[in-house]
């Protein structure tokens, strides 16, 4: 074979993106020990579906992106090619690490940066399964590319009704498009704080024809142009896929890219685990099969089957001891090595491997992961059992309730509506303890948030059979507005889109300033009208002034050298920081800016004790704060080790003077 050949078919070669973190904490406390990306799924590895999927799909090479716990995802993938899973027959599965990135976009610049992709590719986000043909698509993207040179993404959508339970109601969906598929708004109305919808006039004027949809849900699959990885190194505010689609939408002119969808239609389906409601509607999916072939008989982790399809969608393995008189009823599935009792009785439940099921038991929608024991009496309903967990006769665990790894209840206790995990929480108290290895997890009252994450992420189950029960008594589309206002504001998004979009005000207004040398005051002014326009948080001002000022030297593009470019605008804008950093919170609002942006460009951490100093020596930052804020920040990054020189100085500086003193 000649050496054209062979760049030919290397450059053939279709590629699929995986990011395998989701950088939010809606799993806990089982996520505390398990990454997503292992999280079991039916008694599967949420990974094994993914990539399965995409084997199918026609995927030849797959970057499988992780930030955490890698030694256990490439056991978990050593041990699947081992046991000859589909997927390592025909895909090759590359692993890339970089512990230093704190959001999907921060992943996606830090592959451009290695230069991987340099064509169309997959992009997906963890927790994601489907069995859509992707080959088609791609060439469908390829062939809006000849058309479109701007063309940068194809997002993959699915139809679902409304109140349809694997249609997730944090991302209720408005788009507007072409009749070419062009997309022209796109808005999450789940994680919006308002019902209104503002289209703009514009659409309506500049197209002699829209599609308004409604009736779509989010697969959480994209192909992408090349361009799509330099589209975010240049736009660092791009920290989820959402933020984007919303940005290139926003700055078309700009930025000069489109969106495009594509509906898929028949037996093709997606969807992505992004929270407890969306893991039970998509397990129950399967069980019923939608998602053929990717369904428990099939054998997915491995060529081998071991389960038998029963009647009412029960699914038992083959080494599973069952008692005569214990009763499955519907949507059942019971792994390896599991044993049930008399009397006892499955509904609506996925039983792990080697669980152990007393007498009299009632398990009612819920999951039991693996090496679980369960004593005599005992009532689980709407709750998730994690690994290695011991309940004693007589427990109850019901209405949302989240049992963490190895946790421990003592004998006839009641837990409801509770995340519980083995080890003792920081700030715990006395009625915090359930056992010597079971302790409540606080509902925190943040800031200015009406709920807090713990508690929305314990109410998901519960709130997604309440959801069934008005499916099954209602005939028309009145289950959506039937919500109440509390579930259609819930954000699991890490970074609000509104936060996102302050901080490109912020910056514009900053460099529009600093080149027409206004007065700061006015930019102070400009700054506020911002923050009430997109009602952001005084924190995340104090956070987003810093960040945006720190990011200038970016878009003012100088080319000039990071620090050359950075202290004339320190010094411009020292009149902006003294005004938003007051007060010691606003201190750790600025260092945590520092840390964020410095973590995810190298020019920043190269010369991040110097900026350091400058803040120091300006009195906007204390001693005393940037000790406290160091303390906290993970010894084993590279930042860590860039900033200790500074640190050991301060502390050094404070005890020649407290000798002095002496």
């Amino acid at each position: 074979m000649s050496h054209k050949s062979k760049e030919v078919i290397k450059k053939d070669v279709v590629q699929a993106v995986v990011v395998a973190e989701n950088f939010r904490n809606d799993f806990a406390p089982i996520t505390n020990d398990t990454p997503l990306a292992l999280l079991p799924l039916l008694n599967v590895a949420l990974i094994d579906y993914t990539l399965e999927f995409l084997s199918l799909g026609g995927i030849e090479e797959t970057f499988l992106f992780c930030c955490s716990n890698v030694d256990l995802i490439k056991e978990h993938l050593e041990k699947s090619i081992k046991n000859s899973a589909g997927w390592s027959l025909t895909m090759k599965v590359n692993i890339i690490i970089s512990e230093s990135c704190r959001s999907f976009g921060d992943c996606l610049r830090d592959l451009d940066a290695k230069g991987l992709i340099r064509s169309d590719f997959v992009l997906l986000e963890s927790g994601t399964i489907g069995n859509i043909k992707l080959l088609p698509i791609l060439k469908k993207h390829n062939e809006i590319c000849k058309v479109d040179k701007g063309a940068a993404m194809t997002i993959i959508l699915q139809e679902a009704g409304v109140g349809q339970a694997g249609r997730c109601l944090h991302e209720e969906l408005l788009l507007v498009s072409t009749l070419n598929n062009r997309v022209l708004f796109h808005q999450k109305l789940g994680r919006s704080n308002t019902r209104k919808i503002e289209l703009p006039l514009e659409i309506l004027v500049d197209n002699s024809a829209v599609n308004i949809l409604h009736n779509l849900k989010d697969t959480h699959i994209a192909i992408c142009s090349a361009s799509v990885l330099p589209l975010f190194s240049d736009n660092f505010d791009f920290q989820t896929r959402d933020d984007f689609v919303r940005g290139l939408l926003i700055n078309e002119e700009i930025l000069g890219s489109t969106i495009y969808w594509h509906l898929i239609k028949g037996s093709q389906y997606g969807a992505s685990i992004t929270n407890w409601r969306m893991y039970q509607a998509v397990s129950r999916e399967i069980l019923h099969r939608w998602t053929y072939p990717l369904v428990p008989d099939m054998g997915i982790s491995t060529r081998e089957n071991n389960y038998t399809h029963l009647k009412n969608n029960i699914y038992r393995n083959k080494n599973v001891h069952l008692a005569k008189n214990s009763n499955l009823v519907e949507d059942v599935i019971i792994g390896s090595g599991s044993s049930i009792s008399d009397g006892s009785q499955i509904s609506k439940s996925i039983i792990g491997e080697n669980i152990k099921i007393g007498k009299n038991v009632i398990i009612e929608d819920s999951f039991i992961f693996s090496n679980t024991s369960i004593g005599d009496n005992c009532t689980i309903k709407h709750s998730v059992i994690g690994s290695d967990c011991i309940l004693k006769p007589g427990n109850k665990v019901t209405c949302g309730s989240i049992l963490g790894k190895g946790v421990q209840l003592p004998k006839d206790k009641f837990v409801e509506d509770s995340l519980v995990q083995s080890k003792k929480p920081e700030g715990a108290c006395a009625a915090d303890k359930l056992g010597e290895k079971a302790y409540k997890l606080k509902h925190t009252d943040d800031d200015e948030e009406s709920d807090s994450e713990e508690e929305g992420l314990v109410k998901q189950l519960s709130r997604l059979h309440i959801a069934d029960q008005e499916i099954e008594e209602s005939d028309d589309e009145s289950v959506a507005s039937s919500k109440s206002d509390e579930e259609l504001s819930y954000t699991t998004s890490p970074v609000p889109d509104d936060t996102n979009l302050f901080l490109t005000e912020v910056i514009d207004s900053l460099a529009r300033g600093f080149e027409d040398k206004l007065q700061c005051d006015n930019l102070i002014l400009e700054i506020n009208s911002s923050r009430y326009a997109y009602n952001v948080t005084v924190k995340e001002v104090n956070f987003n002034v810093v960040k945006a000022i720190l990011m200038l030297p970016f878009q003012l593009s100088t080319g000039q050298p990071y620090l050359h470019s950075l202290r004339p605008l320190l010094v411009y804008f020292s009149p902006i920081l003294k005004n938003y950093i007051r007060n010691t919170n606003a201190m750790t609002d600025c260092l945590q800016a520092v840390q964020e942006v410095a973590s995810t460009n190298n020019e920043l951490n190269e010369c991040v004790v110097t900026v350091l100093n400058w803040f120091y020596n300006k009195d906007h930052l204390s001693e005393e704060m940037i000790l406290s804020w160091f303390s906290g920040i993970d010894k084993n990054t590279r930042f860590y080790a860039r900033v200790q020189p500074f640190i050991n100085w301060l502390q050094e500086a404070e005890e020649a003077s407290s000798s002095e003193d002496e």
